[in-house]
């Protein structure tokens, strides 16, 4: 009756705070968290004295930190790796009834002390008799075959009664629950044979570290295994005094947990903090470092359309499409309209005002506080009932990705969830793009010309995500060995010290689309700082400045000794004032410091025809700035020296057809030409051949971007201003 008494004890402890509120004023939010403390310091030590499948709820309470309060979560986390330990002479008994033989006849020596306890099992180290192999043995609590049945029975009645005496507190849903997934973490062959699985599956997955420790053999509830040891994820000590990046474990386990629920691979539905460690690995350069996955009783295999809808979710909630949003959360969960604000805060973990705006920005203090305090008015009655009405599979999904925020949390990574999110997009994009794939392969073959349309389409916005994730992950530094494997070092800004700004030249010959392109970037870097950084967007991060600025006058051109050819010609690299563009790229070289002021570049008014000075502000809070240009990868003279001084040089790549075809179009429009003609002289006779010296004189680039015909990367389809 402990769990009954307790329960009762909650709900009337919160019940009784509830109606104090309008007279605690501004001692209101210590007031509720003081009863979520004392209500999770009771149901706590509920669970730890009965122990068994009580402490196996509380570990599933404590990665539920998506919407319960802070003081419960935390609370319960002991539970994950402090447990009661079985003594040595019942599992020795117990080895020798399941076996037929004793521990002796198996293993050379056999630790009587367990090197770990959890709820169900504790593991102990011993060495194999007939190969000296030093193993792990897992062996179940063996009271637990007497007491598990009258458990969960006992939970059963316990949620049962308590929803009769308070209908709104519906947590009939755990036992039930409980009841289909123990059978399944009992039985320890059914557990080495999915371990087994996963490691052959990640096993072809060379770019992911993860560890999962070989199996010699099992039974219903004895398991020997690889002894594979490691430390905590969240121990940060560990991690910085062996230089393993935080940021990269973080990672990690996003791309570890996605590849379970969008590969062809079981979900490890039991992810809680106790059955993963990391160990450092000096076989490799990047990352340094391996994650070890135990525990591998509790695993579903996700339906593939489930797969596909949960997908598309998430890239609405990316996108902050609510609309989609409410679509794809019913046809995943069945969430009505009315369940569905709730529903968008669990599965981020975010309060729904963020949801609808951006949930890549990192959660505050005051948005923990507003979640915690909207605990103590209904909303934990209303997602205690709508969690007994989610379907099981989605609540396990939920866990693991609740599982991976916390980490990243925890671990106090310095790019926050914006990485991790990026990973989770990138995994939702290729999803949906392999269903398309498949649709369009079902097709009737004598329709080819419109499976080719399709086809085309389908590969536009599929790239079109890829490159929009591409251009943030390669400029913010995360395109490291746990994101996308790229063979580079990071290079991001944040990775950088604070007085160095991060220098990226853009170059491509005219009509590349190299202007859009670099705008575009620098436009959703500074984006995605506001995300951030709410309330920063007067301090961004990353300026743009064109090359166009540094025209020659046409005063200055006139003064040449051919002015006919030098008017004629201008947009040739001897039309350009080289020598200012290297000095402004040597003075954004220099140190950032306190007394740092603002750089100025020069701009090109198309209106008069020439440049104006001092025209853009490089202010010193622009950590990353972004040229562009014809030349600004030439193998000539001072373009060489200013190109030297650039961390990254990339190139916009064209074909020459589709280049002229721009540029035509182009000079008519802007009426530098009278019709396609005079534009067409004017291309061939100047823009082509400025083309061919670029293309022939690169120096060599670090990134190569392909520009193909896409109508929603126009100018003013992304809303910049070129």
């Amino acid at each position: 009756m402990r769990v009954v008494t307790t329960l009762a004890l909650c709900v009337n402890d919160y019940q009784a705070t509830l109606k104090r509120k309008d007279t605690t004023g501004d001692e209101w939010p210590a007031v509720i968290k003081a009863c979520h403390k004392r209500c999770a310091q009771r149901t706590f030590e509920v669970m730890e004295k009965n122990g068994s499948i009580f402490i196996k709820l509380g570990q599933h309470l404590s990665s539920m930190n998506y919407l319960l309060p802070e003081e419960w979560t935390t609370t319960f986390v002991p539970l994950q790796d402090h447990c009661p330990v079985s003594p040595f002479e019942s599992i020795a008994k117990m080895f020798l009834n399941d076996t037929g033989s004793s521990l002796a006849q198996h293993f050379e020596n056999f630790e009587q002390t367990p090197i770990g306890a959890a709820s169900l099992a504790q593991v102990h180290l011993a060495t194999m008799k007939d190969t000296g192999k030093k193993v792990a043995v897992k062996v179940q609590h063996p009271a637990l075959k007497e007491w598990v049945p009258l458990d969960l029975t006992l939970t059963r009645w316990t949620f049962s009664t308590l929803k009769r005496f308070f209908p709104e507190y519906d947590l009939e849903w755990l036992s039930s629950e409980m009841e289909s997934s123990l059978p399944q973490e009992l039985d320890f062959a059914l557990e080495g044979n999915n371990a087994l699985r996963t490691r052959e599956y990640f096993s072809k997955l060379d770019s992911l570290p993860l560890v999962v420790p070989n199996v010699m053999w099992g039974m219903k509830r004895i398991l020997v295994m690889e002894n594979v040891s490691g430390h905590r994820t969240d121990d940060l000590d560990f991690l910085d005094s062996n230089g393993i990046d935080r940021d990269e474990v973080s990672a990690t386990l996003a791309r570890v947990f996605n590849e379970m629920i969008f590969g062809d691979t079981p979900l490890h539905c039991d992810p809680h903090g106790g059955n993963i460690a990391i160990r450092k690995n000096t076989a490799r350069r990047k990352p340094n470092f391996d994650i070890i996955l135990y525990d591998h009783g509790l695993y579903r295999d996700i339906p593939k359309q489930l797969q596909r809808d949960y997908a598309k979710l998430w890239l609405a909630v990316i996108e902050a499409d609510e609309k989609n949003m409410r679509k794809y959360a019913y046809d995943v969960a069945g969430i009505t309209d009315e369940q569905f604000p709730l529903f968008a805060s669990a599965i981020t973990g975010r309060d729904y005002g963020t949801v609808t705006k951006s949930v890549i920005s990192t959660r505050s203090d005051a948005e923990k506080q507003e979640i915690s305090g909207a605990m103590g008015e209904g909303m934990l009655q209303e997602l205690v009932q709508l969690l007994g009405k989610v379907p099981r599979i989605i609540l396990l999904i939920l866990k693991t990705n609740d599982l991976t925020r916390s980490l990243d949390e925890n671990l106090h990574t310095r790019e926050g969830p914006l990485r991790n999110f990026m990973i989770l997009a990138r995994y939702c994009s290729r999803t949906v793009f392999q269903e398309q794939m498949e649709t369009i392969g079902q097709a009737d073959s004598i329709l080819w010309p419109y499976k080719l349309i399709r086809l085309t389409e389908a590969w536009a916005s599929f790239m079109r995500v890829e490159l929009k994730l591409s251009f943030a992950a390669t400029v913010l530094g995360k395109n490291g060995a746990a994101g996308e494997q790229t063979g580079q070092e990071d290079l991001g800004y944040e990775q950088m010290p604070t007085s160095k700004r991060l220098l990226i030249a853009v170059s491509g010959i005219p009509g590349s689309g190299k202007t859009t392109f670099a705008n575009l970037v620098a436009h959703r870097l500074n984006d995605i700082r506001n995300e951030l950084a709410p309330g920063c967007s007067s301090t961004p991060i990353a300026a743009f400045i064109p090359m166009d600025g540094y025209h020659l006058s046409r005063e200055q051109l006139s003064a040449m000794p051919d002015p006919a050819t030098a008017h004629g010609r201008r947009g040739a690299a001897f039309t350009f004032d080289d020598r200012s563009f290297l000095n402004l790229v040597k003075t954004l070289r220099e140190p950032l410091l306190p007394e740092s002021k603002t750089v100025y570049a020069p701009s090109f008014d198309h209106a008069i025809k020439d440049p104006v000075a001092d025209d853009i502000p490089i202010n010193p809070t622009a950590r990353v700035v972004i040229f562009e240009g014809n030349y600004l990868s030439l193998n000539q003279g001072l373009w060489k020296e200013a190109a030297e001084l650039m961390d990254e040089l990339w190139y916009v790549d064209v074909d020459f057809t589709t280049a002229r075809g721009r540029l035509v179009a182009r000079h008519v429009k802007a009426g530098i030409a009278k019709d396609e003609e005079e534009a067409g002289r004017r291309v061939d006779e100047n823009d082509l051949v400025n083309g061919r010296d670029i293309f022939e004189g690169r120096l060599e680039v670090q990134e190569i971007v392909v520009s193909v015909e896409d109508e929603s990367w126009r100018p003013e389809t992304q809303e910049v201003k070129i």
